[in-house]
């Protein structure tokens, strides 16, 4: 990527793009290991009358997160 070296801007750019991929993809690879502990107490709690997958339980996660969330009031 000899381009690059030209376009200070440019590399700048594309290792923002990288840093920002990475922390997208390591939270996403997070939030699905979270989401297991999630499913088996969904699971267990329902039993075969209402059961989850890891999908289903990582947006579970990410609904309560959204709902639930901690709220910084400080004045």
């Amino acid at each position: 990527m000899a381009f690059l070296d030209k376009v200070p801007i440019l590399k700048k750019i594309v290792d923002m793009g990288y840093a920002i991929l990475f922390v997208v993809v390591i939270s996403a690879l997070v939030g699905l290991i979270l989401a297991f502990p999630v499913k088996l107490l969904w699971n267990y709690v329902f039993g075969n009358y209402l059961t989850i997958n890891w999908f289903q339980a990582w947006a579970l996660n990410v609904l309560t997160g959204i709902l639930l969330g901690q709220r910084n009031s400080s004045k």
